[in-house]
C-alpha cells in the first residue's frame, strides 16, 4: 500500500510538471505575439507614413475586393497598409495622370501575406500591422513531446495498475518475484515457545547453514526442504524466522498465491527469479507460506489449472537442482497438508515435515512469560492458572489474551495488569467483547441461567468430563451466556469420555426442558456441535456397535444405501441417549440445578470456588430462592426415540462383518464395544467445547 501511494504521488508530480511546462510555452507564445504586434513588417524598404492621420475617415471610400484586384493589376496602388487583426487594407491610389491621389479602404478574406505579395508585385509601399505571430518549429516540437510523454507515461502506469488485479496476487506486474529480503531477521529460539519439539527438528539446519564443513566429512548432504503443518496460530513463521536469525541468513518471504497468476508461465518464472536471488544471497532461507495454494495434487481436469501445475513444476525443478554446495533451504508452511502433492513430499524435496501442535500447558505458561515480558502485572496474577483453563489456545490467541487484557487495563486507567483483566481478555479472545448495552427481561435471563447451569452441573456429575471453571449470562457476541471447562491436554479420547462431552453440550437444552417443559433457540450452537461430533464418531472413529469398523473416510461415494441408513440411526441414537442421560441427571439433581441457576442471576459471573459453593447449599435439598416460582418436574422426555437395535433391523444378506462377529461370538471372544445399552449406561461419543455459546 506505502508503495502505491508513492507511485501515485510521482504520477501527480510528473503531471504537475509538464502541465507547469505548458503553461510556461503557452505564456512565452503570447508574449512573442504581443511583441510582433507592436512592431511592424515592412515588405518593402523605404519610409512608412502613417496614411489617413489628416484627413477624416470621411473622406476615406470602401471599395470592393474586386475594385482591389483590378487596381492591382492597374498598377494604381502607390501604398498599402494591411491590418490583419481587422482583415482592412488602407490604400493609397493614383486618381489621373497628373499626381493626385485617394485614400481607399477594402476588406479581404484570407491570408494577408499573399495580398501583400501581390500588392508589392505591383510596386506598392506594403506595411503589414497586427501580424500574427507564427509559432516556431522547436517550439511545436517540444510541446508535442511533452504532451506525448505525459500520455505515454500515464497509460504505462494504468496498465500496471490493472496487472495486479487480473490474477498476480499482489505481485508487481513483471515477471519477477516480489519476495522480501530480510536480512538477518531478528528473532530467535529463545522467541519460540511452547513447541521445544519443533525447535530441535530445524536446529540442525542451523548448524548446516553455519558450519557445513563436519557434516560433509561425513557425506551428509544438507535437507532442501522443511515444511511446518499444524492448526492456525500456532508459530509456523516465527519459527523459520527463528532458524533465519539463529543461523545469520538472509530470509526470503514469499506466500504461495504471489506465484499463481492468470497467465501462463508467469508463476514460474517468478519462481526462477526467486531462487535466483537466494542463490545470491547464500547462506539463505525461503520461506513459502500458504503453499496449499501452488502445491495442490494434480490430476484435475485437463487444462483446468494449467498455470498452477506450471508453477508447481518449476519448483519441484529448483527443488531438485539444490545441493549441500548451495546453502539454501526451503521453509514452507500450511494448515492443509494432505492436499499436497505427492512429488512435493517425497525425499529429497520437502523430507523433513515438522508438526507445530498447539501447547501443552506448561508450553501455554512459556507463551504467557513471552507475551507478558514488556507488560507489568499486579501482584495477583498467576498465569499457571490461566494456562489450565486456556486449553487448546494456540500461541496466537494467547497474544491476543494478553494484548486484550492490557487495553482493558488501559481504559480503566490502571497502571499495571490484574488477574481479572486477564480473564476478561480471555473471554473476549473466544467470544468478542461484552455487550453491555443489550437489555434483557427476567424471563430470558432466568432462562439462560438454567441453560449455563445445566451445562455446568452435567459436568460436575460426569466421571471423565473436566469440570468448570467459569460460568457467565453476560451476552457476549452471538452467545447469550458461556461455560468454559478446565480441559486436559491429552490426544486420546475414550467412547465414555466422548459421550459425556456430548452430554454436556445438551445439558443447557435438557435444563431448560427440565425447568419450563420446552425449550428454546439458545442450543442452536449446542446442537451443531454434538451432531458433527457424533457423525465423525460413527464414520471416521468406529465407536458404534451397528457399523462396527466401517468408516467412510476417504469412500463416501463407495458407500451403500443401506450403510447411511445405518449411519444415520446410529448417530441419531447417540444423540438421543445423550439428552436422555441429560435430563435424567438434571431431574435427580434438580435442587443443585436450581442453586446454580439462582447464583448466576444474583452474581451474572461465577468461579470455580463459586461453583462448588452453590453445590455445596444445594446438598441440604432446598434451592435458595427464584425469582419465579419453580414449576413441577416434568416426565422424561425424548423428543427423538431411540431406534431399534440392529439385531431386529430388516434382514438383510449376510455382509462380511456380519460373518466376522458370528465367528467371533461361537469362539467365546467379545467385540469391541457392546450392543446399545440402557440410557443409564450408554457410552456413546458426543460434542465437547471448551467453552459453550448459546
Amino acid at each position: 500500500m506505502h508503495r502505491r501511494k508513492s507511485l501515485d504521488r510521482k504520477l501527480l508530480i510528473w503531471i504537475a510538471a509538464a502541465f507547469a511546462v505548458t503553461f510556461g510555452l503557452s505564456t512565452l507564445l503570447k508574449s512573442c505575439a504581443g511583441a510582433s504586434s507592436r512592431t511592424a513588417t515592412p515588405a518593402v524598404a523605404g519610409p512608412t507614413p502613417m496614411l489617413g492621420s489628416a484627413r477624416s475617415q470621411l473622406d476615406q471610400l470602401t471599395i470592393s475586393y474586386s475594385k482591389l484586384n483590378q487596381l492591382t493589376t492597374a498598377r494604381r496602388i502607390t501604398r498599402a497598409r494591411i491590418d490583419t487583426s481587422r482583415g482592412m487594407a488602407e490604400l493609397t491610389v493614383k486618381a489621373n495622370p497628373g499626381g493626385q491621389t485617394r485614400e481607399l479602404r477594402s476588406f479581404f478574406a484570407g491570408e494577408p501575406d499573399k495580398l501583400a505579395d501581390r500588392l508589392a508585385a505591383a510596386g506598392a509601399d506594403v506595411t503589414v500591422t497586427n501580424r500574427r505571430a507564427q509559432m516556431p518549429w522547436v517550439v511545436k516540437l517540444l510541446l508535442w513531446l511533452s504532451f506525448g510523454a505525459v500520455f505515454a507515461y500515464v497509460l504505462i502506469r494504468m496498465q500496471r495498475r490493472q496487472t495486479p488485479q487480473q490474477g498476480e496476487g499482489g505481485v508487481s506486474g513483471d515477471l519477477r518475484s516480489d519476495a522480501k529480503l530480510d536480512t538477518a531477521p531478528t528473532a530467535r529460539f529463545s522467541d519460540v515457545a511452547g513447541c521445544d519439539e519443533v525447535v530441535e527438528e530445524v536446529a540442525e539446519f542451523k548448524e548446516f547453514l553455519v558450519d557445513p564443513a563436519p557434516f560433509r566429512r561425513l557425506g551428509a548432504r544438507m535437507p532442501s526442504g522443511l515444511i511446518l503443518h499444524g492448526p492456525p496460530g500456532t508459530g509456523k513463521t516465527l519459527v523459520a524466522k527463528a532458524l533465519a536469525g539463529e543461523a545469520g541468513a538472509s530470509f526470503f518471504a514469499v506466500s504461495g498465491s504471489d506465484f499463481v497468476d492468470r497467465y501462463v508461465g508467469m508463476g514460474a518464472s517468478r519462481i526462477r527469479d526467486l531462487f535466483r536471488k537466494a542463490r545470491a544471497a547464500a547462506p539463505a532461507i525461503i520461506f513459502i507460506d500458504e503453499i496449499d495454494a501452488v502445491g495442490k495434487k494434480r490430476g484435475g481436469a485437463p487444462g483446468s489449472d494449467s498455470e498452477r501445475e506450471q508453477t508447481l513444476n518449476q519448483l519441484l525443478v529448483e527443488m531438485d537442482g539444490f545441493n549441500s554446495k548451495d546453502r539454501v533451504v526451503v521453509a514452507a508452511a500450511t494448515n492443509r497438508l494432505d492436499t499436497l502433492d505427492e512429488a512435493l513430499l517425497r525425499a529429497g524435496r520437502f523430507s523433513r515435515q515438522v508438526q507445530v501442535g498447539l501447547p501443552d500447558k506448561d508450553g501455554r505458561r512459556r507463551i504467557l512469560e513471552v507475551h507478558t515480558k514488556g507488560t507489568p502485572l499486579d501482584a495477583d496474577v498467576d498465569l499457571d492458572r490461566l494456562a489450565e483453563v486456556t486449553a487448546s489456545m494456540s500461541g496466537a490467541t494467547l497474544a491476543d489474551l494478553v494484548n486484550e487484557a492490557a487495553i482493558m487495563a488501559a481504559r480503566a486507567k490502571r497502571t499495571t495488569v490484574t488477574q481479572a483483566d486477564l480473564e476478561e481478555g480471555q473471554l473476549r479472545a473466544l467470544a468478542g467483547p461484552e455487550k453491555k448495552n443489550r437489555t434483557m427481561s427476567e424471563e430470558e435471563r432466568e432462562l439462560i441461567a438454567y441453560h449455563e447451569a445445566g451445562h455446568v452441573l452435567c459436568a460436575e456429575l460426569s466421571a471423565e468430563h473436566e469440570k468448570a471453571q467459569r460460568a457467565t449470562i453476560k451476552p457476549r457476541g452471538q452467545a447469550g451466556g458461556l461455560a468454559l471447562y478446565g480441559q486436559t491436554d491429552r490426544a486420546i479420547h475414550s467412547a465414555q469420555y466422548l459421550h459425556e462431552r456430548m452430554l454436556c453440550a445438551l445439558g443447557g437444552r435438557a435444563a431448560e426442558w427440565v425447568r419450563y417443559g420446552k425449550v428454546s433457540t439458545g442450543a442452536a450452537n449446542d446442537l451443531e456441535q454434538v451432531n458433527r461430533v457424533a457423525r465423525q464418531a460413527v464414520e471416521e472413529l468406529g465407536f458404534s456397535a451397528a457399523t462396527g469398523q466401517i468408516t467412510l473416510s476417504g469412500a463416501r461415494g463407495q458407500v451403500s444405501d443401506h450403510t447411511r441408513e445405518v449411519i444415520d440411526a446410529e448417530v441419531e441414537r447417540m444423540l438421543a441417549d445423550a439428552y436422555a442421560q441429560a435430563v435424567h441427571h438434571l431431574e435427580a439433581h434438580r435442587a443443585k440445578l436450581d442453586s446454580l441457576a439462582t447464583a448466576l442471576l444474583a452474581c451474572e459471573d461465577l468461579s470455580r470456588i463459586e461453583i462448588v459453593a452453590a453445590l455445596a447449599a444445594a446438598d441440604g435439598g432446598e434451592p435458595a430462592p427464584l425469582t419465579r416460582p419453580r414449576s413441577p418436574a416434568p416426565a422424561l422426555h425424548r423428543p427423538v426415540p431411540a431406534p431399534a437395535p440392529a439385531a431386529v433391523q430388516p434382514p438383510h444378506p449376510p455382509r462380511l462383518r456380519d460373518v466376522v462377529a458370528e465367528r467371533l461370538r461361537s469362539s467365546g471372544r467379545r467385540r469391541m464395544l457392546p450392543s446399545p445399552a440402557p440410557v443409564a449406561a450408554a457410552q456413546s461419543t458426543g460434542g465437547a467445547h471448551g467453552v459453550d455459546a448459546r
